[in-house]
């Protein structure tokens, strides 16, 4: 392993916005928006369950004609949080997103979650744009 090589905690957001896993998909959508982001990590109060993205708001409620203010969270999440520790490899970051196809990875230290990655993180760094 390369000792400059750049690792995940050097470019994941610190900023872990959450919503609870009864709010509506209305309000994870506005929540989205209002912080320029693509996923939330979901809640039930005391540990988080799960995560929902703005993949899962098109695909699984959009397209199957749910309606935003009635349906909840809880019914379009996914319940598999994938993460990735902050001290590993970009790469493996990289590695991990291509093979679950997902856009999105919790940044974990010592199990608990101190940060999102996101696929423009890691193009942020590949394409030299800080």
């Amino acid at each position: 392993m390369m000792k400059n090589e750049p690792r995940v905690t050097d470019y994941m957001s610190e900023e872990v916005r959450s919503i609870h896993r009864e709010a509506t998909l209305k309000e994870a959508g506005k929540l989205l928006q209002r912080y320029r982001i693509g996923a939330l990590l979901v809640d039930d109060g005391k540990r988080y369950v799960g995560i929902i993205t703005d993949s899962d708001l098109s695909r699984k409620a959009v397209a199957h004609g749910l309606d935003p203010s009635t349906t909840l969270v809880k019914e379009c999440m996914s319940k598999t949080i994938i993460s990735i520790e902050d001290d590993e490899p970009l790469i493996e970051a990289v590695k991990l997103m291509k093979n679950k196809g997902i856009r999105h990875l919790a940044v974990t230290k010592d199990n608990t979650i101190i940060g999102i990655l996101s696929v423009s993180d890691l193009l942020r760094y590949y394409s030299g744009v800080e």
